[in-house]
């Protein structure tokens, strides 16, 4: 019986507080209890990450692959879909006239609102994503994909 309670405890110790997460008008389209319930998901967390970590804060499919390898590309574009569907992220399209074959033309960058809710929940803190984004090894392929200009950058 003690075991039972203890492990209902530290379950109900690892949820998040939703009292904490009240809309604001800066999140207006943006459930905040639905939008961090999305990130129970381990995956959808580390593509957070992710694109809070780039440099240019909006990496094309082609980075995600690369920084999350243990993610199916058909996962990755499901869990995509998904944080897409609550309002956490977005997809932005640079021109296709001037790139080279194979150049990622679509990234994905947070919203605004979801900046906003990280930033007043102390998530996903964007200097730290960057110091570790820094430290991985990148190919050459990963380093010309970086490189490309983003359509709204948020540099």
């Amino acid at each position: 019986m003690v075991i039972c309670r203890d492990l209902e405890r530290v379950r109900t110790m690892s949820r998040l507080d939703a009292s904490a997460f009240t809309p604001t008008e800066d999140t207006v389209g943006l459930d905040p209890i639905k939008a961090l319930g999305t990130l129970d998901d381990t995956t959808r967390a580390n593509i957070i990450g992710t694109i809070v970590g780039h440099p240019k804060s909006a990496p094309s499919k082609k980075e995600l692959e690369y920084y999350n390898p243990s993610v199916a590309a058909s996962t990755l574009t499901d869990h995509l879909t998904r944080l897409e569907e609550v309002g956490l992220i977005e997809v932005v399209e640079c021109d296709r006239e001037g790139l080279e074959r194979g150049q990622p033309y679509r990234f994905f960058q947070l919203t605004d609102a979801a900046r906003e809710l990280f930033d007043r929940n102390n998530l996903f803190e964007p200097n730290a994503y960057r110091a570790m984004f820094a430290e991985v090894e990148k190919t050459d392929e990963i380093e010309v994909a970086e490189a490309i200009e983003r359509p709204g950058s948020q540099d």
